[in-house]
This record gives structure tokens, sequence and C-alpha cells, in this order.
């Protein structure tokens, strides 16, 4: 089942008096978590938010967990490592990228782990140089291996933090570069 990113948008206004982002949770018919949006306004114009976004390559070191990107035109495989204490367990997968000239940018699963990946970011320019940004994600968390499916069968409640956490570290990493980098401008 495909899982829209694009209709779990915020309002502007609601944006501007958050503290932080505003996050929204797609659930199935039972509840169960199956995608997240955050949104939040960037302090950099259109055109600096697109540059950070759309530079696929550099998403490592920017965005947690991610450890190596290779971009192929418009196919992308991404090397994902996950650490716990003592040991970390490495996954990847191939996406396909597809964009919307300052607009928006979506990886959509093709193989690998997590299955059924999607990752989207939208922008939309405001008045000010400032941006407003909402970042999408939804995967298969049961497609990441033992280590995940232990931890989800002994730790149910993790499932409800996942979407959420990933969306926020999608928005919070691109946010953080854009901003400082129109900052030293």
């Amino acid at each position: 089942m495909a899982v829209l990113l694009t209709d779990l948008r915020f309002p502007t206004d609601a944006l501007r008096s958050a503290p932080g982002p505003l996050v929204a949770v797609r659930r199935d018919e039972t509840g169960r978590p199956l995608a997240a949006v955050a949104a939040h306004v960037v302090h950099a114009p259109v055109e600096r938010v697109w540059s950070v976004v759309s530079d696929v390559k550099s998403y490592p070191g920017r965005v947690p967990m991610l450890e190596k990107v290779e971009l192929k035109g418009d196919r992308v495989v991404v090397k994902l490592r996950f650490g716990m204490s003592l040991f970390s367990v490495g996954f990847s997968f191939t996406a396909d990228v597809t964009r919307e000239a300052g607009k928006s940018i979506e990886l959509t699963h093709v193989a690998g782990e997590p299955d059924r990946l999607v990752l989207r970011y939208d922008l939309e320019a405001l008045e000010d140089g400032i941006t407003q940004v909402h970042a999408g994600i939804t995967f298969e968390p049961d497609s990441l291996g033992w280590l995940a499916k232990y931890f989800l069968r002994h730790h149910p409640e993790i499932r409800y933090g996942i979407f959420p956490g990933c969306a926020v570290a999608l928005i919070e990493s691109m946010r953080a570069v854009a901003e400082k980098g129109h900052e030293s401008k």
C-alpha cells in the first residue's frame, strides 16, 4: 500500500507560531503508524534551502544514520548505519530521485532495506526570505532485519516514535545547514 506524504500539511500561520517543528502521523485502520511529516519555517530563502535538500550526496554528515550516498543520475544508493552501544548494523537501499526544482525532492524505494521507503521534502517560499518546509518519511520497519524486529517485538512502543523521530531529524538537519549557510552570507 502506497502512503501519501503530500497530503499531510500544516498551515503557514501554525508553523510561524510553533516553537519548533510540527509533526503529523499517518496511521492505518488499527492505529499502527505508517508515516510522518514534520514541518518548520526555515529562516533562509527557498533557493538556499533547495540547494541544501537537493544535494543528496551531502546527506551523510547532515542526516543521522546516513553513512554514504552514491548518486547515479536519477538513482541513489544509500548506506545506513544503526549504532547501539558497542555494535552497529548496516543496511542499504536504492531509490529513484524525483525533483521539481525549487519545490520538492522525493526518494522512492527501488530495492534494499528499508522496504517501501519514501523520503520527501516540499518547499514553499514565503516573504522576507524564509521558506516553509515539509519533510516526510514512510517505510516498512519490519524489513530492517533481526535487530529492529527484536526491539519492535519486545518494545512495541518504539513503533510510535520511529516515523515522527525520523521526520523531525530530516527537517532539523536540513534546517540547521540552510540557516547556518544563510547566516554566513
